[in-house]
């Protein structure tokens, strides 16, 4: 009897652990699109890059402007926080999103679509400052 319940005891045990790794092993997939500020066309050939919890990985979009990247479940998984920022000559363009849990058969999925605007250099933002320091003398005159 004690045998039969030691075996029981150890199929349990045997169908947890295989369920529990099956659970870890599971992969991640990100993908999205890169858009232009309003979204009315995609952009090709941009530099993707996904952090997904401290781990970093780059590519560049389709001539659809789809880009699509897969982690290890262990290393990105259901709830982790990620950011997708996508850069192409002048424009920049960064958005976040939530990794959810099997989404597809085995995958965890996010989906984040990036726009992209026109990045303001240094001397864009020094002009910037120095007329609204203007704009504000010349109003505090009147």
């Amino acid at each position: 009897m004690k045998k039969a319940y030691s075996l029981l005891i150890v199929g349990l045990m045997v169908l947890f652990m295989v369920q529990a790794v099956s659970a870890v092993t599971s992969n991640t997939l990100i993908a999205g699109k890169i858009y232009n500020a309003d979204y009315s066309s995609t952009i090709a050939g941009a530099n993707v890059t996904v952090n997904c919890d401290g781990n970093v990985q780059s590519v560049a979009s389709l001539s659809d402007g789809a880009y699509s990247v897969t982690y290890d479940g262990s290393l990105c998984f259901d709830g982790s926080s990620l950011t997708v920022s996508a850069t192409k000559d002048s424009l920049y363009g960064s958005n976040t999103g939530i990794i959810h849990n099997e989404v597809m058969e085995g995958w965890d999925l996010a989906i984040v679509n990036v726009p992209l605007v026109p990045e303001f250099g240094i001397v864009i933002g020094i002009l910037t400052m120095l007329g609204a320091v203007g704009v504000f003398f010349m109003i505090r005159r009147n």
